[in-house]
């Protein structure tokens, strides 16, 4: 597998040879995050399979990434058929395979969208020969309206990581650092490599945000601090008390991001728009991915001070946001009672797979978000690809656990299935 990795990276990737070898790291080997980009599309072309190039960010060595293939793409097969089927010489490998049975690997909702929703999509749609709103009028007035906020205080754009790349833009200088709890959301070292921060990761205690060691960390250096809460991957929240402490500890001069993608499966859905009152320097990003099911529409917001909002939306590119998109928020946020029902839904069956889980003997944290963690170390890419044998796509962070979604009845039930086949 290794060979076929040097072979990719040198012929597509143009990589020079002797950069190439099972110990490189990927820095060595040149694998920056635009080239780790294009080695994930390499890679899911060559195999017909998704590899998405967050799952290539953990792996340290070639080794490491020759490994984490093997055993993503082998599915569990036959030592001596996994690398025919590879190389696509097998007569089980199709480049247009469908996709998984049971898909519980990017957090999605299993539900689409309402019928008032989708109404209000398929009028947008009517108009799609006219360009958008660029100023996204109507769904920052409709937030500011949900917050009791003016909407200057609020910022819109293709998802929750756009708004976030352009915040990173706006705030980065020689030398800058930003810090943030790890394991978390994969992509803010993406995000601050490409604006060219220095990144300080500190890692998690006990499944959850040592904000101590984080505010520890914040020096004259630090322009902000990424806090995703709940904390995407481990499904934990820090309460009020906790980020009230947090606040008094960080210097007003550093900016603190509270990304609540998953905040509506929380105990505390309101905590961010609430600490905005009284912490001038706290950013808290929105989506309407998850909850509200537009994930593949794009649609995320900030909340923030005036000034902070201006210099953002100026670096958001001008029509990103389709007509489209923002009638679907719009409409979503009239349809929150009806939404909000199907989010206790999906937290009913997260815990009730949780239980499972316990029972089998897995160690699973509390978690406050649409999936499940279990943290099983060097363990995780074996229990994923045992999973995909069985139809089920979790997604592994190599050497450290496995995320899993919490989908339909009938996915969850498939992935225990799985898991009781393979318990600790």
């Amino acid at each position: 597998m290794y060979e076929l990795l040097k072979t990719i990276m040198i012929e597509e990737l143009e990589v020079e040879a002797d950069h190439v070898s099972p110990d490189a790291s990927r820095e060595d080997a040149g694998l920056d995050s635009l080239a780790t980009f294009e080695l994930s599309l390499a890679l899911s072309q060559r195999f017909g399979v998704t590899i998405a190039d967050e799952d290539l960010f953990g792996l340290k060595t070639l080794a490491d990434i020759a490994e984490f293939l093997e055993k993503r793409i082998g599915g569990g097969a036959p030592q001596d058929a996994g690398l025919a089927r590879l190389l696509g010489g097998e007569e089980g490998f199709h480049p247009d395979r469908p996709a998984p049975a049971h898909q519980l690997a990017r957090n999605e909702t299993p539900f689409q969208p309402p019928e008032s929703v989708l109404d209000a999509i398929t009028r947008a749609a009517a108009e799609a020969n006219r360009y958008p709103d660029p100023a996204c009028g109507a769904l920052r007035a409709a937030l500011a309206r949900h917050y009791d906020l003016s909407p200057d205080r609020v910022a819109v754009g293709a998802g929750s990581i756009t708004l976030l790349q352009a915040l990173l833009t706006v705030t980065a200088e020689p030398e800058a650092a930003v810090a943030y709890s790890w394991p978390s959301f994969d992509g803010y070292e993406v995000l601050a490599d490409l604006a060219g921060f220095r990144t300080v990761r500190v890692p998690l205690a006990e499944d959850g945000h040592d904000l101590d060691a984080l505010a520890a960390t914040v020096d004259e250096h630090t322009r902000l601090v990424l806090l995703c809460n709940p904390n995407n991957p481990t499904g934990t929240a820090s309460g009020e008390a906790d980020l009230l402490r947090f606040r008094d500890a960080v210097p007003r001069t550093c900016l603190v991001v509270l990304d609540e993608a998953y905040c509506e499966y929380a105990r505390d859905p309101g905590l961010g728009a609430r600490l905005l009152t009284s912490w001038p320097n706290l950013i808290v990003a929105r989506t309407f991915s998850k909850a509200y099911g537009l994930a593949g529409l794009r649609v995320g917001y900030l909340l923030a001070e005036p000034g902070l909002i201006s210099r953002v939306q100026r670096m958001v590119m001008p029509l990103s946001v389709s007509d489209v998109a923002q009638a679907a928020a719009v409409a979503s946020l009239a349809a929150e009672k009806e939404l909000l029902g199907r989010v206790q839904d999906t937290a009913a069956e997260r815990d009730r797979v949780r239980a499972a889980l316990l029972a089998l003997g897995f160690d699973v944290p509390p978690s406050e978000a649409n999936f499940l963690w279990l943290p099983l170390g060097a363990r995780a890419q074996e229990f994923a690809a045992a999973c995909a044998s069985a139809g089920v796509d979790v997604r592994p962070y190599p050497g450290d656990g496995v995320r899993v979604t919490t989908g339909t009845a009938e996915d969850n039930d498939a992935f225990l299935a799985a898991a009781e086949m393979n318990r600790p």
